[in-house]
């Protein structure tokens, strides 16, 4: 796939989405859901391209509504909610949009397109949102952290318990993820203050992380986007990898954060977002979890292609990227690149 990726973004897929080929791959049943993670707001810079390759231009995200509204039909969280659990008909080539996390640039940057387009959102924020105090996601911040080159291997290997990092040789990104996993495993509390700890040996390095890009949405702005008629569903407590937590954590993470979300907003928390959202961050005991914790359904980060209610702890969304041209959204989006994949592995 790797040496025909350049072909297939250049010449095939613009000629079957420019063809119409795309959209008429689509099964007449089931959901297409499309996952952002929020804009690149005016006036941001980029520290690190690896991180921002998560969030999406203005100008990108409406063309890709406005192709959506065009060839799909988008449908709200309320019509998606009733058709995972009563079951029915939706439109076909219905789709539903989610954005993850719970950045601040979620209600100064996405919101205004959001309602330019009337198109509706379900956002699925993380418990740090229920706070009067913005945060920033952890593992951003550790990124930073890592970037920086001030911590020598060896205490970044005790700081989170984690072994065979080697930063000359694996790069950033390798040691960054290392001790993501490693910080994973600890309580929320510990992992704050391992977290400390480290941004206390990088004070003179490490940059702030206090513009839009970063930070997270307080309750204020929480209630403010939920009271703009988006939804809002949970994403845990802190994001952390679910599978590197005792299941006792990982129970925590989830069911707390549906209460504290429901708590600060006084409506129902339905949907979880499993944080990461792939087979190596989660598997079947974080789906028997969110079952358990009362969800009606859960969705991962990865896949694409119409999703059916018999899938309601697995619902796979695509997760849409800097980079995309329109019609590479559309390959990911009808589940045509996601079959293309699964073909050649055969």
């Amino acid at each position: 796939m790797r040496l025909v990726s350049p072909m297939l973004r250049k010449v095939v897929y613009p000629a079957m989405h420019y063809g119409g080929w795309l959209k008429k791959s689509v099964p007449g049943d089931g959901c297409l859901v499309v996952n952002y993670h929020g804009v690149i707001p005016s006036g941001s810079y980029s520290r690190h391209p690896f991180l921002d390759d998560n969030l999406v231009s203005s100008t990108a995200l409406q063309k890709q509504l406005r192709f959506l509204k065009a060839d799909y039909n988008v449908i709200d969280a309320g019509a998606f909610r009733g058709w995972i659990v009563k079951g029915g008909n939706l439109p076909s080539r219905s789709v539903l949009v989610t954005c993850d996390d719970g950045l601040a640039n979620n209600l100064s940057d996405m919101l205004p397109i959001l309602q330019s387009e009337s198109v509706s959102c379900l956002f699925f924020v993380t418990g740090e949102s229920c706070r009067e105090q913005a945060g920033v996601l952890w593992y951003e911040e550790l990124y930073h952290l890592v970037a920086t080159g001030q911590v020598p291997d060896q205490d970044l290997q005790a700081i989170f318990e984690t072994d065979g990092l080697n930063s000359r040789q694996r790069g950033v990104q390798a040691t960054w993820w290392s001790c993501v996993m490693g910080a994973s495993r600890f309580k929320r509390s510990l992992r704050a203050e391992k977290i400390g700890l480290l941004r206390s040996v990088c004070k003179s390095a490490a940059p702030t992380l206090s513009e839009m890009r970063w930070t997270l949405l307080s309750v204020r702005e929480l209630r403010q986007l939920a009271g703009s008629g988006m939804s809002i569903g949970a994403h845990t407590m802190s994001h952390p990898v679910l599978a590197q937590c005792t299941e006792n954590e990982a129970l925590r993470e989830i069911i707390e954060s549906k209460a504290e979300l429901e708590r600060v907003l006084a409506q129902p928390v339905w949907a979880l977002a499993y944080p990461f959202g792939t087979p190596a961050t989660m598997g079947q005991r974080e789906v028997n979890l969110a079952r358990d914790a009362g969800f009606e359904c859960a969705f991962v980060n990865v896949g694409g292609g119409a999703v059916d209610a018999s899938q309601r702890y697995m619902l796979a969304r695509t997760h849409v990227t800097s980079g995309m041209s329109l019609a590479e959204f559309e390959a990911h989006l009808s589940g045509f690149h996601t079959r293309l994949q699964a073909a050649v592995r055969r």
